[in-house]
């Protein structure tokens, strides 16, 4: 199942886009979901500039089944690329019929006439015809593709500038926008109960003690799926622990002791994503790294939440995911009904960086709103929940070797990845991948998916091929399937760990031969778009002044995907008892930039988690079961941890709009390593770097 359709297969008509009601408004609707990243923004921005119309004259309905518009899946940066683009032309088709019903009317010609503010102007004189006194006597169901011709960029003049986010007033006074705010008339609430680990099933329970147990309204079980169902979320906390301690649960086997080991170790099918020119012989090798990162949470501060409802005819699902109609498909799946009736409705959670849990809470929600038809259930997941049981990013592994040639140029570059797989979203029938699915009197078990190909954007092996001009590449990769953990996507997937290889390998070579490493990159590439963001990051860093020997400080680039934005990262770090983030620099180049606060928002944000993930994050196990339960034990990065960010937006207002959302992930962890090396001439391969590791290598 393709997780990025082309809306237009299931919205071709521009009646599928917009409507013009009779308030002067505009409904636009969207196949891409807000998830933190700003998008509805940039949309809203990218549609009134083709429309001629004020912003605040759009509202926007985003991720909504019932809309028949499917964007797929909300993910990869790619919704500008893909989503941006539909909705340009779109709008754009929306325009041009509109002036040519006003141009009948007129018995004028186009050409004449202009729009302002949704008003229909000829030779700049008003008409009094809008578009909204044209809507009711014009069809839009008119092919987009038929119509489409977007404003040429130096036509354009609203997008490239601010636009304050739409979403901020409705948080900052307190409207209800998000999932976990939702309150619909009659609502339950309703608590899962979990095993003590992934693989544990039900052996019993003392169904005759929790029928004593006050508050409870309904005891829901399918197999080793318990949830109960109280009047109150509080009421619903409480007796979930109840019930807990009445359940009897099988043992899981033994887990590996230290699954990077186990993934370093492993010798499986190798699969070439990529062979340009001569493979390197192992002979030939004269630089090499091996470092790995461990497995971790998606840690959102808002745990996830869903709310359904079984009526007559339907079901009702209320989530924060990211893919509604693949949910649905997975939906249908499980229930064995027709996939038009359930209607899955997007609302806001508290951000989003992969798959996390949303999908699997609406399941939760589901199961449980079947066993008291007619009457909404919301299901919140607890922080243990959240931690333990969303979907994790995979531990992996990343050998990178290279061979320089006496000229002090890299000929040949390889890269082997071993790593579990990153992408187990749910798609339909043939992969319902939803947790609670697995634990059904008639489970329906998740299969081994396909690790994306490298042609495709890749997974485990994502930015694993450097854009440096080297003659001869290799990308490999090992998938492993039988550590206990359940992955899948978290920002960046391979990424992350690849850019960390790549990057500081990078930096190694430069220091070998003496060079200056903002230098050495320029000297590997001959792409103007690189060299534009690694010496626009150098100037706004002042990287050229001499470190003060206090603080240090390191750069790293890539491309996201080698198709999205390019991003050059800058970090200046102090080192005494931990490592302390001072400043973090970033120059990004996304083609045409729509909102640049929106850039802006999404290279900070990146940077600030990926600081998180490079310092501090890691999953801890016994066994098979997951320890990291809180805050305490899964600690993330605090306010006081923090490095001033400055982002530079190169612009390119003629080149297509590319993604930001995962551009500053591998290159900040890179940087930050690479700091490190000029700071103390240590290299450290393990992701997180601690304070434990520091000494290590500075006792070797």
């Amino acid at each position: 199942m393709n997780m990025f359709p082309n809306s237009f297969i299931s919205a071709p008509n521009i009646a599928d886009w917009f409507k013009f009601t009779d308030n002067g408004k505009v409904e636009m609707i969207s196949g891409k979901v807000e998830i933190g990243q700003g998008i509805n923004t940039a949309f809203v921005q990218i549609a009134a500039e083709e429309l001629d119309i004020d912003p605040s004259r759009i509202d926007l309905t985003a991720g909504d089944t019932r809309t028949k518009l499917d964007g797929g899946c909300t993910s990869g940066s790619l919704s500008m690329q893909t989503e941006g683009l539909s909705l340009r032309k779109a709008a754009s088709a929306a325009r041009v019929v509109m002036l040519e019903k006003a141009s009948e009317l007129l018995q004028s010609n186009a050409g004449e006439l202009s729009i302002k503010d949704g008003e229909v102007f000829l030779n700049g004189n008003t008409t009094n015809i809008s578009y909204w006194s044209l809507s009711d006597a014009l069809d839009l169901n008119k092919k987009v593709e038929s119509y489409m011709n977007p404003k040429k960029p130096n036509e354009r003049k609203l997008v490239g500038k601010k636009l304050n986010r739409i979403d901020l007033p409705f948080k900052v006074t307190g409207k209800p926008i998000f999932i976990h705010d939702l309150e619909l008339d009659n609502m339950l609430h309703a608590r899962i109960v979990r095993p003590p680990s992934q693989s544990s099933r039900l052996i019993s329970i003392d169904k005759d003690s929790t029928l004593k147990i006050k508050g409870l309204i309904k005891l829901v079980q399918d197999g080793s799926f318990i949830a109960v169902i109280c009047k109150r979320e509080e009421v619903s906390v409480k007796v979930a622990e109840q019930v807990k301690k009445l359940c009897k649960w099988s043992k899981a086997p033994k887990a590996v002791a230290d699954p990077i080991v186990y993934i370093k170790n492993f010798n499986g099918e190798i699969q070439t994503g990529l062979l340009k020119g001569e493979a390197l012989n192992n002979d030939k090798i004269n630089f090499s790294t091996e470092v790995s990162r461990q497995y971790l949470c998606h840690a959102s501060i808002g745990p996830c939440c869903a709310i359904a409802c079984w009526n007559k005819n339907n079901l009702e699902v209320h989530t924060h995911s990211q893919s509604v109609f693949p949910l649905q498909r997975s939906l249908a799946a499980v229930f064995k009904v027709d996939e038009n009736t359930i209607d899955v409705i997007h609302h806001q959670g508290s951000g989003c960086y992969g798959h996390n849990g949303s999908d699997d809470v609406a399941l939760d929600a589901a199961l449980v709103a079947k066993a008291i038809p007619e009457i909404p259930v919301r299901v919140q997941w607890s922080r243990e929940d959240e931690l333990s049981w969303s979907p994790l990013a995979p531990a992996m592994v990343t050998q990178a070797s290279a061979y320089v040639n006496n000229d002090g140029k890299i000929e040949n570059m390889s890269l082997m990845i071993k790593s579990p797989p990153h992408v187990k979203r749910p798609v339909g029938a043939a992969a319902v991948n939803l947790l609670s699915a697995d634990y059904l009197l008639e489970p329906i078990l998740s299969p081994n998916p396909i690790d994306t190909a490298l042609d495709k954007g890749g997974a485990a092996d994502r930015n694993s091929v450097p854009l440096y001009d080297i003659p001869n590449l290799t990308s490999q990769k090992q998938i492993i399937y039988d550590l206990p953990w359940r992955t899948s996507a978290m920002r960046g997937l391979g990424a992350f760990v690849n850019v960390y290889a790549i990057e500081t390998l990078m930096d190694d070579i430069a220091s070998e031969l003496n060079l200056d490493p903002v230098q050495f990159r320029l000297s590997h590439s001959s792409d103007t778009r690189i060299q534009g963001v690694i010496e626009n990051v150098a100037k706004l860093s002042d990287w050229n002044k001499k470190d003060d020997g206090n603080t240090f400080k390191g750069i790293a680039f890539s491309r996201y995907k080698n198709s999205g934005a390019y991003c050059a990262v800058v970090v200046e770090i102090k080192v005494d008892e931990d490592i302390e983030l001072i400043n973090v620099w970033a120059s990004v180049d996304a083609g045409e930039c729509i909102n640049p606060d929106g850039i802006i928002n999404q290279i900070e944000g990146g940077i600030i988690q990926s600081a998180s993930c490079t310092l501090i994050e890691k999953v801890n196990f016994e066994n098979e079961e997951i320890q990291s339960k809180d805050w305490e034990t899964y600690p993330i990065i605090k306010f006081n941890q923090v490095p001033r960010t400055f982002v530079n937006i190169v612009s390119h207002p003629d080149l297509p709009f590319l993604g930001v959302g995962e551009a500053a992930h591998g290159p900040t962890a890179a940087a930050i390593s690479n700091a490190l090396r000029k700071a103390l001439g240590i290299r450290i391969k393990s992701i997180p770097i601690t304070r434990d590791d520091i000494v290590a290598a500075l006792n070797e």
